[in-house]
């Protein structure tokens, strides 16, 4: 006699292997995992060009800076630090350009600003109220002239550069003046190193000027040594830009 099946066996055979109740967890939990790969992507992708940025931002938004009896309008992405870019009162201001352009930094610009072993390409240029009566070129004739020692030797572009007197308070650093201008030629100073085969200097880093603009302004600005043979170009186009800016 054959064995006769439970009569529950064919409502068995046809029950689901998966629930609905599982299948719904099974997808709220890969939609979770889902979401949250996209968000570690998103974040990722952000701290990335955070980083890359380095505290630079594209941004061009105009901030109205009150330095003394002068205001000037500069866009974010020429503002060095963020700390600086917001409009108001503020003892000095730290703008930088690329050149030749004088832009802020953008896509475009990036891979001037984003450089770590030089500064090829870059105009650094402080902003503050003066505290001298004479700017550099001023200065030459009645202080620097004293401090130099030697004859010029001559250089790039029309210039001539001097050594100064060890213990004058300007170690390690050269003098280059315009070779053919009156009392207040154009002049600035680069920093040098002593070459190891002798007492020669060779120039290191970069140099550094300060010029007057608005009422009461002293503009610091330095560049590449390398960029010193276009001494003349960067005067202009930093006095135009910076002037530019000023709010009358």
């Amino acid at each position: 006699m054959r064995d006769r099946l439970p009569a529950s066996t064919p409502a068995l055979d046809q029950a689901p292997l998966l629930s609905s109740r599982f299948v719904w967890k099974l997808t709220a939990v890969v939609a979770l995992l889902c979401l949250v790969t996209l968000a570690i992507a998103l974040a990722g992708r952000l701290v990335g060009r955070s980083i890359s940025q380095a505290g630079n931002t594209a941004d061009t938004t105009l901030h109205a800076i009150v330095i003394g009896n002068d205001a000037l309008r500069l866009p974010a992405n020429v503002i060095r630090f963020e700390s600086q870019r917001v409009s108001g009162a503020q003892i000095a201001v730290d703008t930088y350009f690329s050149w030749p352009g004088m832009q802020g930094y953008s896509e475009e610009t990036r891979a001037v600003f984003n450089q770590t072993h030089s500064a090829d390409g870059l105009i650094f240029a402080r902003i503050a109220q003066a505290t001298m009566s004479r700017d550099m070129s001023g200065r030459f004739t009645p202080i620097y002239r004293r401090l130099t020692q030697g004859a010029p030797v001559a250089g790039p572009s029309g210039l001539d550069s001097y050594r100064l007197k060890p213990g004058a308070g300007y170690a390690n650093e050269l003098m280059y003046v315009e070779r053919t201008a009156g009392a207040q030629p154009y002049a600035i100073r680069c920093l040098v190193e002593e070459a190891s085969n002798g007492p020669d200097f060779n120039t290191r880093t970069g140099c550094q000027r300060d010029i007057f603009i608005g009422q009461d302004l002293s503009v610091t600005y330095r560049f590449s040594i390398d960029m010193l043979p276009h001494w003349r170009e960067i005067e202009r186009d930093v006095r135009a830009r910076l002037e530019q800016a000023l709010v009358d």
